[in-house]
């Protein structure tokens, strides 16, 4: 296992040697981010931990003049004293039960009443986000993603650590040649996206990404781009969904337009919310699923970034262990494992998850115990 500064330097030679201007110029090598809440806190100390995204307080509730607090005084709910997580584990999990077995449901629940309550927890969620950081949502007039203010030097050397990796692959002659970069985030914000518009020319990235479904409408206006080519698009692919995501008849639409609470509680976001028991079952999710599978499955590099790799989330893991299934799949791939824990416990955690890490070429798994921008710093140093 190769540790810190070592991780770094390996990932620096890694692109290098790939790199379209380098040994890869006639090939292509992908490289997919895994990130999770510690990327987006890396970009912003704000950005909400799900203990604070989840955390209901009374004030909160009636501040946003919404129903829930109704549903949240009757038996067998949380209270609207202690909406914890853990209480909202408990909500989600009631109330999508009740939903899939209508002979449980208590005396004035129907789908109607479940389907509204879940709709308005999702505005709910976004509203709280919102309350805790500004969502950098996108500007038609300026055809940009907007941020509070200028970005802080952090940011920028997040910005210029993608434009760089970025610059290592073309497609001159029609296709794909060097090092590709894609994304996986359990975030819900708009973080990747902001990335993404100050790395491609202007008004681009919206219509060069693909995100696992091909949405109808993008900010309002007809998707003009249905079908993507390989050399040209990046992926992002959110598995817990996304403020954006918006599901309508017959497909969905991304909007990373500012909206109001009540627009979103009328047409509510596709989120995954912590429960006692995921239910992954929507189009949308049977739509990204297999797209995440194969995409890490094509990957030579992976990388993941402020994620946990939680027994919690048995399926998530299930779904990265796709990267390598077993030792069969490991041949000429890497792991890079960034975090900001002590360099055991990111080994424990790797362990977890790719059970069979201590029989792989250890020369191909990296762990860099100091988080992203501490990461990066050392990558660019090079």
């Amino acid at each position: 296992m190769n540790h810190s500064s070592n991780a770094a330097v390996a990932f620096r030679e890694l692109v290098q040697r790939h790199s379209c201007h380098g040994d890869g110029r006639d090939r292509l090598t992908n490289v997919t981010f895994f990130t999770g809440a510690g990327f987006s806190k890396a970009w912003d100390v704000r950005s909400p931990t799900g203990n604070e995204l989840f955390t209901f307080t009374k004030e909160f509730l009636q501040s946003a003049e919404c129903e829930i607090d109704e549903l949240l005084t009757l038996p067998g709910y949380p209270t609207l004293e202690d909406t914890a997580p853990a209480r909202f584990k408990e909500l989600i999990y009631n109330l999508h039960m009740q939903l899939k077995y209508p002979g449980i449901r208590t005396r004035y629940m129907d789908d109607a009443s479940i389907n509204l309550a879940i709709a308005e927890i999702k505005a709910l969620v976004q509203k709280r986000f919102e309350e805790l950081i500004p969502l950098n949502v996108f500007d038609p007039a300026q055809g940009v993603f907007t941020t509070p203010g200028s970005l802080t030097g952090v940011q920028e050397g997040i910005v210029e650590f993608f434009r760089w990796l970025s610059a290592q692959q073309e497609g001159s002659r029609g296709y794909a040649r060097g090092v590709h970069t894609d994304f996986i985030s359990t975030n819900y914000d708009y973080i990747i996206e902001t990335i993404l518009d100050r790395i491609f020319p202007p008004g681009s990235a919206l219509q060069h990404t693909y995100r696992g479904i091909t949405p109808a409408k993008i900010c309002g206006n007809h998707n003009k781009n249905i079908v993507q080519s390989h050399w040209s698009v990046t992926s992002l692919i959110k598995i817990n969904g996304g403020f954006e995501v918006i599901p309508v008849e017959g497909g969905y639409h991304i909007d990373y337009r500012a909206r109001r609470f009540g627009e979103v509680r009328s047409t509510p976001p596709e989120l995954m919310m912590p429960s006692k028991e995921q239910n992954y079952t929507s189009h949308y999710f049977s739509s990204v699923f297999p797209k995440t599978v194969r995409l890490l499955q094509e990957s030579s590099v992976l990388v993941i970034v402020g994620y946990s790799l939680s027994e919690e989330d048995a399926l998530l893991r299930y779904l990265i262990r796709q990267f390598a299934e077993d030792l069969r799949d490991i041949d000429d791939k890497y792991i890079f494992y960034i975090g900001n824990s002590d360099p055991e416990y990111l080994l424990e955690r790797l362990q977890s998850c790719f059970r069979y890490v201590n029989h792989m070429d250890r020369s191909h798994i990296y762990t860099h115990s100091g988080g992203l921008i501490d990461w990066i710093s050392q990558v660019m140093e090079q």
